[in-house]
């Protein structure tokens, strides 16, 4: 399997992995007698080249042909002498060369049924189960980067805000996230209404971002994003502050989790739709507030979608949405910033950069 090799090869070197598998498929060769055949000799481990020429087979008794065709060593192969043999006299050969791969957990042919469609699953199962064992140990990984660090910011929130998260878990699914200086500006209101925080409240929180280096970079469009806000052109600030939390948590990942970009070019070799950044945002809600996504980041389906106001990044992103354009909906991401402000600024204090004055 090509991603046997690519794990093997960063322990062994190229060499020593081409070295094991000639060792591998010289070893798993025999000679059998088939039926209407003869005796042949056959190598019983495919490479991965010819599972993918196999595969391009529209039936399940096609692809075991191609697969045998492959693997025959002698006598040369001749389609129409194995397309007229009877199911029967390939079963055996079909349970040699799934015992020679490890496919008895996931080839289980019935009697009364032709096994072709069996030992073409079982292989697609092993894959599978192989991609999904190789992704978790990667995805584990890269959890264990980050746990130090969630875990800092997780005692830092639990210290600030206290013992209670009720309230908190309760503006979350209302789209408010909140930091413990956030929720301070919010209880030390008359009202504990987080949409009701006037503009210099938030402004001394945008403010105060830009001693990391993450939002150092997005400066620009995170204070005209502000101003636009301050001007009522809440659309414009929308469309501006809305990718920015994805955009310092990629940061962050991709320079502090060694482990990120090697979980990223697996997630693109197995066809994955799993986004770090997303599961890394889920994480330290779960981990700080108690929940694990906030209602305007759940993923709609356009036909599904009604645009009442309800703030939704995919659809805003889209262009599906045209009512969200309230001041409500923008302090939900400018504090949803706030949080991951906080969130950085605990994982690794050090990285903070040191303004002058």
């Amino acid at each position: 399997d090509a991603e046997i090799a690519i794990e093997a090869g960063s322990i062994l070197g190229a060499s020593a992995v081409k070295c094991s598998w000639e060792a591998l498929m010289e070893a798993k060769k025999e000679t059998i007698v088939v039926p209407g055949i003869g005796k042949i000799r056959i190598r019983l481990v495919p490479t991965e080249e010819e599972l993918v020429q196999a595969e391009r087979a529209k039936r399940a008794r096609g692809f075991f042909l191609s697969l045998v065709a492959s693997l025959l060593i002698e006598p040369e192969y001749v389609k129409d002498n194995w397309v007229r043999l009877a199911e029967e006299d390939l079963r055996p050969l079909a349970r040699l060369i799934a015992r020679a791969n490890n496919l008895e957990p996931f080839f289980k042919p019935k009697r009364e049924k032709p096994f072709y469609n069996a030992f073409r699953n079982a292989w697609r199962m092993k894959r599978a189960a192989h991609k999904d064992a190789v992704f978790q140990r990667a995805l584990a990984a890269w959890r264990a980067h980050l746990e130090a660090g969630i875990a800092a910011a997780e005692r830092a929130y639990a210290r600030q805000v206290g013992g209670d998260h009720t309230m908190l878990r309760a503006l979350a699914r209302e789209g408010f996230v909140l930091s413990p200086r956030a929720l301070r500006l919010v209880t030390d209101a008359s009202d504990v209404s987080p949409a009701r925080l006037g503009d210099d409240a938030l402004g001394g929180l945008v403010d105060s971002w830009f001693d990391l280096p993450q939002f150092v970079r997005r400066v620009r469009p995170i204070r005209d994003a502000f101003a636009a806000f301050q001007r009522g052109e809440y659309a414009l600030a929308i469309y501006g502050l809305l990718p920015q939390p994805e955009g310092v948590l990629w940061d962050y990942l991709r320079e502090a989790n060694p482990a990120e970009l090697a979980l990223e070019e697996l997630i693109e070799l197995q066809g994955r739709s799993y986004v770090t950044v997303e599961a890394f945002l889920r994480e330290i809600l779960s981990r700080l507030v108690g929940t694990e996504e906030l209602p305007f980041y759940r993923f709609v389906k356009f036909a599904a979608f009604t645009d009442d106001g309800t703030l939704n990044r995919h659809a805003v992103e889209h262009g599906i949405s045209l009512a969200f354009a309230t001041r409500e909906n923008a302090i939900r991401i400018i504090l949803l910033l706030e949080f991951v402000h906080f969130v950085l600024g605990n994982l690794h204090p050090v990285a903070r950069l040191r303004q002058n004055g």
